[in-house]
Order: C-alpha cells, then sequence, then structure tokens
C-alpha cells in the first residue's frame, strides 16, 4: 500500500499548510563535468520521477497526460512530479536534490529563460497526480513550509531538503508535489545521464 505525500513534506517536519511556496534551497554547488556522478551515472540508490503531468493554467481543464519533459512557463503551465521511494530502514536519509547542469555538459538539450525563481505546491497526504490531473483539478494542498524564493540557474546541483524517508517496510512511499514560475520558460528532458553527459532533473537519492 502506497502512501502519498509531498515531494518536500516528507523532507520536513513544518506543518503549516499553504497551496504555494517558494521552492526551498538547502545548498548548491558548482555542477561542472568533472561533478558529475562518475560516467554520468547516478549512484544505485536513486529515485527518478514515475509520473509527470504538465497543467496549465490558461487551458485548466485540458488534461495533458504524462510526458518526458516537464514544461514551466511564466504563470501558465506547471508540472507535477511523482516519485516512489521504496521501503527503507528506520534511519535512512533522503536527500532530493536538482540537477541542472551547463547546456554543454548534459547531452539533454533543455529550454531556459527568465529570472529563475520557481514555487512548489506540496499535495496532501493520500492525494497524488495521475494522468487525468488537470489544473483545476489537482489534489488538495498539503503543508508546505515558508521559505525565501530560490533561484535555480544552470551550472548548479542544488540540494531542496534533505530528511528521514518515512518509507517502512513493506510500504513504499510516493512523493509529489507541482513545480510553477513566475518569471521563466523552462523545459527540459528528465535523463538520468550517460558517458557523454550528467543527468538532470529531480532526483532522490537514499543512504
Amino acid at each position: 500500500m502506497q502512501v502519498i505525500l509531498s515531494i518536500l513534506a516528507v523532507l520536513v517536519t513544518s506543518t503549516a499548510a499553504s497551496p504555494v511556496r517558494p521552492l526551498t534551497i538547502v545548498s548548491s554547488r558548482h555542477l561542472g563535468r568533472e561533478s558529475c556522478p562518475k560516467g554520468g551515472k547516478l549512484p544505485p540508490n536513486y529515485v527518478a520521477p514515475t509520473l509527470m503531468v504538465p497543467v496549465s493554467a490558461n487551458l485548466p481543464d485540458v488534461a495533458f497526460g504524462s510526458t518526458k519533459k516537464p514544461l514551466i512557463t511564466p504563470n501558465n503551465f506547471c508540472t507535477i512530479f511523482n516519485l516512489v521511494v521504496p521501503p527503507s530502514a528506520p534511519g535512512d536519509t533522503c536527500t532530493l536534490e536538482f540537477l541542472f547542469p551547463d547546456y554543454e555538459k548534459t547531452s539533454s538539450p533543455y529550454l531556459y529563460q527568465g529570472g529563475g525563481h520557481f514555487t512548489f505546491t506540496g499535495y496532501a497526504f493520500g492525494s497524488g497526480a495521475t494522468e487525468e490531473t488537470t489544473y483545476n483539478h489537482q489534489p488538495p494542498p498539503g503543508p508546505s513550509p515558508p521559505h525565501p524564493p530560490a533561484v535555480l540557474r544552470p551550472g548548479n546541483a542544488y540540494i531542496v531538503n534533505v530528511g528521514g524517508c518515512g518509507a517502512e517496510p513493506p510500504n513504499s512511499l510516493e512523493v509529489s508535489g507541482v513545480l510553477c514560475s513566475p518569471d521563466t520558460a523552462f523545459s527540459y528532458s528528465q535523463t538520468e545521464g550517460d558517458e557523454l553527459g550528467c543527468p538532470i532533473g529531480f532526483f532522490v537519492t537514499i543512504s
């Protein structure tokens, strides 16, 4: 049985509910080619999104279904990310990270234009997105901690949050939330990387 929690709420302890909060950055580092995981591969204990669904404020009743290329545009398109954390022993740590290499450091081209500010909405416990999800029919918002706005720029890896994984055998843990922007157009192909380039996108690593 899967438990659905916010992609950020699972990694934080705040219980203050809010539908929209700025994306939180715990720390960042420059992501040159030499900083990528060896061979452009992620470590074995990582989790990639299992479902990504775009929604549009301008087309609020259209279901776009699943995508392999997240799309964010200013005050219009957002993308929902679902990830499933496998059962883990008590004490395991989950690190939510956004890997954002420079254009020349990834084999997955992307579009990025604007100020780089993003917001994140976590979804309520026991809810999550499906391929039928629309802007007007999103899951109810869940707890999201208040934090200053963050700017995501190419050439960096951003640790969004670190905390206990929360999944205990025999249950897995599905985490879900939507990424939007008031000022930035951003589209990329979520990829785990290869010998030619760095991974790009949201990942959770377990340690």
